[in-house]
C-alpha cells in the first residue's frame, strides 16, 4: 500500500513527513490505554487477589492468562485485520479490554478470570495492526525511533496504572478504581475514530468473513512458519523471548515483591512501578534514536541484554535493609534497560523481514514474545509456590535474560539480512 507515501527500492513504504503524525499519536494512545488496562492486576495484586481468596503470587497466573488471550487474538485476528482495517481492529480490541476491566471490578474469581482474558484479547491488535500502520506511514529514516515511540505506550500505560490504581483503590475502593480505568479506555476508543477513514482506506471491504477463516491451519501456522524459515529471524525471535521473560517478571511481580518481601506500602510500591515505567517512556525512544544514529540496532539490543541481566540480578539480592534510594535507582535502571528494548527489536524484525511477508513476520515475532510473557510469569509463580524466594526467582530470570546474547551474536548487521 502506497497511499501514505513513496516506496524504497525494496518495496517498503517510506511515508511522507506530513502523513505520520496523526497515525503515530493514535497508535501511541491505543497502546497506552491497552497497557493501562493490562496493568490492573499487577498494580493491585496485594489487595485484588486476597479479595477473592487467592494468594498474592497468583498474579503471575493472571498475567499469563492476559498474555495467553493476546496470543489467541494475534493468531485468529488476521482476517479481521484485512476486513475491518487496522484502526477498527484496534477499536474492537479496546472495547473488549474495557468490558474486561468492568468484569474485573466484580468480586468473584470467575469474573476476574474472564475479565483478564478479555483484557488479553485487547493486547493483540496493537501489536499487529499498530505495526502495520507504522510500517505504512512512518518515514524510513526515522523508523526505529517511531516504532520505539509507539512502544513507549506500554510503559506509559504502566505509569498511569502505577500512580492511579493503588491510590484510587485505597481511597475510593477497588470497584471504583477499576471502573475509572474502563472509562479511560472507552474515551481513547472514541478519540481515535476521526482517523479511521484515512488509516483503513484500503481495507478489503468485499472480504466475506467465515469461521473457517479464523481456524484455518494456514492462518494459524503461517506467522510462525514465515519467522522460522529465516535463520536471522529465528534468532531475533529467540532473543526477544529471552528478553521478554525478564521484562514480564518485572512487570508482573515488582509491586508484589516490594510489598511482600521488602515491606513497602501498596501506594509506595505502585509509585515505584510508575517510576520504572516512566523511565521506560523515555528509554524506548532514546534506544530507537541511538539505533538510528548508529545504524546498528543489534548493538543496542546487546547493550540492553547486559543491562537488563545485571539489573535483574541486583534486584534478586534486595532485602528490607537496603536503603530506599538504592531500590529506586534499580527501578530507574530497569526502566532504561529491562523495559526499553521492544521498539528496537520490532524494528530489527521489520529490517530482516521480506517485504511481501512483513505482516506475517511481525505477527510471528510478536507471538514468540507473547509466549515468553505467558511462560515467564507462570514459571516465576511456580518457583515461589514451591518454596523459593522472590529473590531466587529473579536470579533465574537474570540468567534467562543473559542467554539472549547467544542468538543475537549470529545475526548480521546491515540494511537487510535475508539469510
Amino acid at each position: 500500500m502506497t497511499a501514505a507515501g513513496s516506496e524504497d527500492p525494496a518495496g517498503v513504504p517510506t511515508g511522507r513527513d506530513e502523513d505520520w503524525v496523526g497515525p503515530l499519536l493514535a497508535m501511541l494512545a491505543v497502546q497506552t490505554a491497552v497497557s493501562f488496562l493490562s496493568r490492573i492486576a499487577p498494580t493491585l495484586a496485594p489487595t485484588l487477589a486476597p479479595r477473592i481468596g487467592w494468594p498474592v503470587e497468583s498474579v503471575g497466573y493472571l498475567s499469563s492468562m492476559i498474555t495467553g488471550a493476546s496470543v489467541v487474538a494475534l493468531l485468529l485476528g488476521m482476517p479481521l485485520l484485512r476486513r475491518l482495517g487496522s484502526m477498527r481492529n484496534l477499536q474492537v480490541g479496546l472495547a473488549l479490554g474495557v468490558l474486561g476491566a468492568l468484569l474485573s471490578a466484580v468480586p468473584e474469581a470467575i469474573a476476574l478470570v474472564v475479565g483478564s482474558l478479555l483484557i488479553g484479547l485487547s493486547i493483540g491488535p496493537p501489536s499487529s495492526a499498530g505495526m502495520d500502520v507504522l510500517q505504512r506511514f512512518a518515514p524510513l529514516r526515522h523508523r526505529n525511533l517511531l516504532f520505539s515511540v509507539k512502544q513507549a505506550g506500554v510503559p506509559l500505560g504502566g505509569v498511569i496504572a502505577g500512580l492511579l490504581m493503588p491510590w484510587a483503590s485505597q481511597t475510593l475502593g477497588i470497584g471504583v478504581a477499576v471502573t475509572i480505568a474502563a472509562a479511560l479506555g472507552a474515551l481513547t476508543l472514541f478519540a481515535v475514530q476521526p482517523l479511521r477513514a484515512r488509516v483503513d482506506a484500503a481495507r478489503e471491504t468485499t472480504l466475506l468473513l467465515h469461521w473457517r477463516m479464523f481456524l484455518s491451519p494456514n492462518n494459524l501456522r503461517q506467522p510462525l512458519a514465515v519467522l522460522v524459515a529465516m535463520p536471522a529471524l529465528r534468532r531475533m525471535g529467540l532473543a526477544g523471548g529471552c528478553l521478554g521473560a525478564g521484562q514480564s517478571a518485572w512487570f508482573a511481580f515488582l509491586v508484589t515483591y516490594l510489598v511482600v518481601e521488602l515491606h513497602w506500602t501498596l501506594t509506595a510500591a505502585g509509585a515505584l512501578f510508575a517510576l520504572m515505567q516512566l523511565a521506560s517512556v523515555l528509554g524506548r525512544p532514546l534506544a530507537g534514536f541511538i539505533s538510528d544514529r548508529l545504524g546498528d540496532g543489534l548493538r543496542v539490543l546487546r547493550w540492553a541484554v547486559i543491562g537488563s541481566g545485571l539489573t535483574t540480578l541486583a534486584l534478586a539480592f534486595c532485602t528490607p535493609a537496603w536503603p530506599t534510594w538504592s531500590v529506586v535507582a534499580l527501578a530507574v535502571l530497569a526502566g532504561l534497560t529491562v523495559a526499553s528494548w521492544n521498539g528496537v527489536q520490532f524494528a530489527e524484525v521489520a529490517r530482516l523481514a521480506p517485504p511481501e511477508t512483513l505482516n506475517e513476520t511481525m505477527t510471528g515475532a510478536t507471538l514468540l514474545l507473547l509466549l515468553a510473557y505467558v511462560v515467564g510469569p507462570a514459571i516465576f509463580s511456580l518457583f515461589v509456590v514451591s518454596g523459593a524466594s522472590f529473590g531466587a526467582a529473579f536470579g533465574v530470570t537474570a540468567l534467562v535474560t543473559f542467554s539472549a546474547l547467544w542468538p543475537l551474536s549470529g545475526i548480521a548487521t546491515g540494511p537487510r539480512a535475508h539469510t
